[in-house]
């Protein structure tokens, strides 16, 4: 998968990329829970799953926290009734299985 083609940050949102990743952590959880509705438990799982892989930069590591997201939504494509992600009971750790698998080994582009 050609991770520059997905859909991380609106186009408004682009230009303070840099920003939104240095937000401080209650703004960054916020704003995952906003543009993707995940609750803060969720967050936890997928934050620990990336920093136990590696990804241990916290920019770095935020960056593909919003990649992986983007991902799922993406391939989830919520209806207009269910604008957020739903997981499931593991679901959360199956996504992140394929995704660290089939995405990140082929790119290491973290720092």
């Amino acid at each position: 998968m050609n991770m520059d083609k997905v859909n991380i940050v609106s186009e408004t949102e682009y230009d303070r990329y840099d920003q939104l990743l240095n937000l401080p952590d209650l703004e960054f959880t916020s704003l995952c829970r906003r543009k993707y509705s995940i609750n803060r438990g969720v967050f936890n799982v997928i934050d620990d799953w990336f920093f136990n892989y590696g990804v241990t930069n916290i920019t770095a590591r935020r960056k593909t926290i919003l990649q992986f997201l983007a991902y799922v939504y993406e391939k989830k494509k919520p209806d207009q009734r269910e604008m957020y992600l739903q997981f499931g009971k593991g679901g959360v750790k199956s996504h992140l299985y394929y995704y660290t698998d089939k995405c990140l080994n082929e790119n290491q582009t973290y720092e």
